[in-house]
């Protein structure tokens, strides 16, 4: 759970400080963005976020199980191996973790060991006993937390498939949409869900996500994309009742004694060295896990600290080889 010293004074000024060197930087309006890293942030304003991690421990062994694939777009844009690499490495810091891979699509011996999947690719076309093995995964009780284009199956007659697996599924270019988003349309969560609780009630990226999607009916989105003219707005239901709201940029989802923690952004290589971006994949993380979110934190910070205590990159990271495995 959030520790009792975080202050909501100190998450005004955290989303104030986004804003302030957000607006200088990005002031342009939605669609006309070009890929930007936000501006780096105090180690000692973030920790007010995290909370007091030192000395907590995970309640028990989890084995997580990453799910990724050949490289599609450009360098700095779906780099699926070369987000793998980097997070796997974390995750096998925190004890009582271990962690395993998967190219494409788990093995049934891996579904059986894994207690988590993360899943960070375009799914290929999967067969009817792939999809089978995947929701067994889930209704026993496996967690997944779901990145970007890992909602979108091809051919689209399988999104009712993904979609009865993960929760929202991809309707194709006719139904469900996408684009780029920058500060003038800030990321609103819902904080009143566990996974968020405690967190600011907004806060801004430039990356990109995916909206109009199928959806499962018990999935519940906790996180929005809208315009910054709605920033007066308090109530995450008020936001969700905006005729703009792009709505499913972070969603949940629960079948049998699984639960899903889903997002559409994470096009950009960036977004994973932002530090409000890793905590609100890492909480997704613990909830999905039921697990108290202190453990995962210190990978917030894990190799993005510079030694003035500023968190985050000022790489766009395009400087890249894609690889296919």
């Amino acid at each position: 759970m959030i520790r009792k010293k975080m202050i909501g004074c100190h998450l005004v000024v955290l989303v104030a400080l986004y804003a302030y060197l957000g607006g200088l930087a990005f002031g342009q309006e939605y669609g006309r963005l070009n890929p930007q890293p936000n501006p780096l942030v105090s180690k000692e304003d973030l920790l007010q976020v995290t909370g007091d991690f030192s000395g907590v421990q995970l309640k028990k062994d989890i084995n997580i199980l990453w799910l990724y694939g050949p490289e599609d777009h450009k360098p700095g844009e779906h780099d699926y191996i070369r987000v793998k690499e980097l997070f796997l490495p974390m995750l096998d810091s925190i004890p009582r973790v271990t962690v395993d891979e998967a190219y494409e699509f788990p093995a049934k011996e891996q579904f059986e060991r894994a207690d988590l999947l993360i899943q960070y690719l375009h799914l290929p076309n999967l067969t009817d006993d792939q999809f089978r093995m995947y929701r067994e995964f889930v209704n026993r009780g496996g967690g997944v937390v779901s990145i970007h284009e890992s909602c979108i199956m091809r051919p689209l007659e399988q999104a009712e498939k993904l979609a009865d697996c993960i929760g929202c599924s991809w309707m194709g270019n006719d139904v469900s949409k996408w684009s780029k988003f920058g500060h003038a349309n800030p990321l609103f969560l819902k904080t009143e869900h566990p996974a968020f609780r405690g967190l600011p009630s907004k806060i801004l990226l430039n990356d990109e996500s995916y909206w109009s999607l199928m959806t499962r009916g018990n999935v519940e989105s906790i996180a929005a994309v809208a315009p910054a003219s709605e920033s007066d707005l308090t109530i995450f239901a008020d936001v969700m009742n905006e005729e703009s709201i792009r709505s499913h940029a972070f969603w949940t989802y629960r079948s049998g004694r699984g639960k899903v923690f889903g997002t559409t952004t994470g096009h950009y290589t960036y977004t994973f060295h932002d530090p409000m971006y890793r905590i609100l994949l890492l909480r997704g993380v613990a909830w999905v896990l039921e697990e108290d979110p202190a453990p995962f934190m210190p990978l917030v910070f894990k190799g993005i600290t510079n030694k003035n205590g500023l968190v985050g990159t000022t790489d766009l990271m395009f400087d890249y080889k894609n690889r296919k495995r």
